[in-house]
């Protein structure tokens, strides 16, 4: 899970640089055993987005969410991702349906791939563990608006054992009208005692692909492992010419 937070910390650095629309406007929200949606936490564009809350037995705990809205020419994103999903009820399934969604997106727009991916680990499981996860392009510009304009088909990774899942789905779009809103749908159902947490990204960008791109998430982390390997081996002939010259 560290990786996880060390990514959104990355991201949120690269996004603070970005010019947002100050209209615009950014909230996570969940439904509790299909009641009312509740807040979880709302912000201005380009915010980083907090916050726990509980219901029937669930506790929600939101490491973070935050998008680049208004995008750029080549990258629209939408990030998200909770620390932890327990259900403490002594008996019994508890769901959660939860929605994270950015308006105000103006670019990119035409001839776009939308990815959407969610991983992470499940630390107590049970047979009766199910999860759905897609993405959503509402070309009213409506907040939370999912399902919208455009989706990812559903993804439903194993969530019913102890270890690690991971799922990508993606849709080709021909033109979306502007401004445009973004939103993350997932839908989680545990049994007493589950214990998980989840990663999610959700990516437009120019370009059509036979395969899924790495998230921004990956992109990052990868980055910053390149990055490590260059120092490590500048030092390492640095080292050795030292050594040469004495």
């Amino acid at each position: 899970m560290r990786r996880y937070v060390l990514a959104f910390s990355l991201v949120g650095v690269t996004f603070a640089a970005l010019a947002q629309d100050a209209a615009a406007l950014l909230m996570a929200e969940v439904s509790f055993n299909g009641g009312a949606f509740v807040p979880i936490c709302t912000v201005p564009s380009g915010g980083m987005c907090v916050g726990s809350v509980s219901s029937g037995g669930l506790q929600l705990n939101m490491a973070a969410a935050q998008s680049n809205s208004p995008g750029t020419p080549t990258l629209a994103v939408l990030l998200s991702s909770a620390v932890s999903l327990m259900n403490t009820n002594a008996s019994g399934t508890a769901t959660a349906h939860v929605l994270i969604g950015d308006t105000g997106f103006l670019a990119p727009t035409g001839g776009v791939t939308m990815d959407s991916h969610i991983g992470g680990s499940v630390a107590v499981g049970d047979p009766l563990n199910t999860m759905s996860f897609f993405s959503s392009i509402d070309a009213g510009n409506g907040q939370n608006v999912s399902p919208g304009t455009f989706n990812t088909a559903a993804v439903t990774p194993n969530i019913s054992a102890a270890g690690s899942y991971d799922a990508t789905n993606s849709v080709v779009i021909p033109l979306v009208s502007t401004p445009y809103s973004m939103t993350e749908n997932l839908t989680i159902t545990l049994s007493a005692g589950s214990v998980m947490n989840y990663s999610s990204s959700t990516t437009v960008s120019p370009g059509t692909r036979l395969s899924p791109v790495p998230e921004p998430v990956s992109l990052l982390l990868v980055g910053t492992s390149l990055i490590g390997l260059g120092v490590s081996l500048r030092r390492k002939r640095a080292a050795n010419a030292h050594r040469r010259m004495n």
